[in-house]
């Protein structure tokens, strides 16, 4: 493991001692909004990703992040040696047990041992939530694919099956060496539109950051669309049966990003995670209200009250699918880019790419910001006309 220069860590002679921080795999705008709010900080970053962490201003340690005895003790290091008071984790490291389960037994994580894993893991998830009162959605485990049909016929109708990833109760490796088979959990399927639900926990108290509707949920295959248009009493019970998840996990500091889908019988929630949303929903909440994730994370850990932020505008991010094939050629980007409102146009595609097909993520995407939904959904329909894409069925080579 490499190390820079530790002198970050040591004030000017009479100056206030700062809190002292461990970023695990943070990005330069977490870095820089931690030593902005007066935290001192060093980094433990991934050792297949030096590139990243050799620019950072401040310490840096590397590791393997796929050995986790390595990545122990690396954390320890950086705790005994460097006299790190708190660590947050990021991107990669987030709930991962070396990280996670070395901060609590050091004293040094704001959440307990098993708080982000939970939040994380479908199944563990669905059986915190079952034991309580609001999110109830029938759901069993096949532990192996041969187990699916008398599993999903025990949920019976319409069912969601998610693949699991690889535990200790799945047995170890079989004798020829291969993996232990994967296993599934299997749900009753939630009927009704999605919602985003963004959060910041401090102290163990929650603050709904906004909510979000998720594709189809304002407009339909119109993208995301914050903040939210939801009946009060709709809003209100999202917020209650995210709050009953976060506190049932135990999550007392961070960011989380719940998805709730608004079923006839009420909201549940879908999947979660201990983090702030990813892209585009993150930059829409920012253009809407100005809100910065970075800095207000790292404000909240300072002890600054969390002050949930007021929209002064819509944002939308629109998503475009085209047909599997090849891309032949495209024409309007430049016109969509002009379109009142609209700050980002993503193409991920050139003339001879192969296009995947639709449902595939990250297939493009428009960002725009409007007064009012009514000028969204025009500034949506005007780029849908103005983009034109030719798609040949032929997928092979060029």
């Amino acid at each position: 493991m490499n190390a820079t220069d530790d002198r970050h860590f040591e004030p000017p002679p009479g100056e206030r001692v700062p809190q002292r921080l461990l970023l695990v795999c943070p990005s330069a705008r977490l870095v820089g909004a931690a030593t902005a709010a007066g935290f001192a900080v060093r980094v433990l970053a991934d050792a297949n990703r030096q590139g990243d962490g050799e620019r950072l201003p401040v310490p840096v340690d590397f590791v393997d992040l796929t050995d986790g005895t390595a990545v122990a003790e690396a954390v320890e290091r950086a705790v005994r040696e460097h006299r790190a008071q708190t660590l947050l984790a990021f991107a990669d490291a987030v709930g991962l047990p070396a990280v996670t389960r070395t901060a609590a037994r050091l004293g040094v994580s704001p959440n307990a041992p098993d708080a982000e894993a939970l939040l994380g893991e479908p199944a563990r998830m669905r059986v915190l939530l079952n034991g309580s009162r609001r999110s109830y959605v029938a759901a069993t485990r096949a532990r192996t694919a041969r187990e699916l049909p008398a599993a999903m016929e025990e949920i019976g109708a319409q069912v969601t099956v998610r693949p699991l990833p690889a535990s200790p109760e799945d047995g170890a490796a079989g004798a020829d060496g291969t993996a232990a088979e994967r296993s599934y959990l299997v749900e009753k399927y939630l009927e009704g539109p999605e919602y985003g639900v963004v959060t910041l926990t401090a102290d163990g108290m929650h603050r709904v950051i906004g909510i979000a509707a998720l594709h189809g949920a304002w407009q339909p295959g119109s993208g995301c669309l914050f903040p939210a248009l939801l009946k009060e009493r709709d809003e209100a019970e999202t917020r209650a049966v995210v709050a009953e998840l976060l506190d049932l996990a135990g999550y007392e500091f961070g960011f989380a990003y719940t998805v709730v889908v608004l079923t006839p019988d009420g909201p549940k929630v879908a999947r979660s995670r201990a983090c702030y949303p990813d892209e585009p929903l993150a930059s829409l909440i920012g253009l809407a209200t100005g809100f910065c994730f970075e800095d207000e994370l790292f404000q909240a850990l300072a002890g600054k009250p969390v002050q949930p932020p007021l929209a002064h505008r819509y944002a939308v991010a629109a998503s475009y699918r085209l047909p599997a094939g090849r891309l032949v050629a495209v024409t309007g980007l430049e016109a969509v880019a002009e379109l009142p409102g609209v700050h980002q146009v993503r193409f991920p595609y050139t003339p001879g790419d192969r296009v995947p097909g639709c449902g595939r993520v990250g297939e493009g995407r428009v960002v725009l910001t409007a007064a009012s939904v009514q000028e969204a959904a025009r500034t949506v329909a005007a780029a849908e006309r103005l983009l034109r894409a030719e798609v040949s069925r032929q997928t092979g080579p060029a």
